[in-house]
C-alpha cells in the first residue's frame, strides 16, 4: 500500500465522526512519517499525508487543518513555511528538524521546531494537543 492509499483508507486512518481534528503530515523519511501518523491518530486526529512540502501547501489551501507537521532532509525551505502560515493562520505548525534549525528565527511566525533526537516520547510530548 503506498503513501496515498494509507492516508485515504478510512477504516485504517481513524477518520470519522470521532476524530478530534485534522492534521497534514509531510516528512521525507517514510518510517518517521508512518510512526508520526500513528501517533497523531492515537491522539485522535485524522491524518492526511502530503508527498512533498509543495503538496502540503496545496492541501492546506484547500482544507482546514489544526496541525501541520513537516520536516526531514532536505529541510523545509523558509518560503514554504511562510506559505503554510499564510494558508493556515490559526493552525499549529511543527517542523521536525534532523539538523540544527534556529527555533528563534521561526518563532515570530508561530512555528515550533522539534530538533534531534527525535523519538516517540519527544514526539508525543510535542504533538499532544495544548489545553
Amino acid at each position: 500500500m503506498d503513501r496515498f492509499d494509507r492516508a485515504h483508507d478510512a477504516p485504517r486512518s481513524g477518520r470519522g465522526l470521532t476524530a478530534r481534528g485534522c492534521a497534514v503530515l509531510c516528512l521525507a523519511e517514510p518510517h518517521a512519517e508512518l510512526a508520526t501518523m500513528l501517533i497523531l491518530q492515537e491522539l485522535g486526529l485524522s491524518v492526511d499525508l502530503a508527498v512533498d512540502p509543495e503538496s502540503a501547501v496545496r492541501w492546506v489551501q484547500r482544507a482546514r487543518y489544526e496541525l501541520i507537521v513537516v520536516g526531514g532532509a532536505p529541510m523545509v525551505p523558509g518560503s514554504v513555511v511562510l506559505r503554510l502560515r499564510h494558508a493556515a493562520p490559526d493552525a499549529r505548525i511543527v517542523i521536525l528538524a534532523e539538523d540544527a534549525v534556529s527555533a528563534e528565527d521561526l518563532a515570530p511566525f508561530g512555528v515550533q521546531v522539534l530538533g534531534p533526537p527525535l523519538d516517540v516520547n519527544s514526539l508525543m510530548q510535542w504533538l499532544w494537543p495544548a489545553s
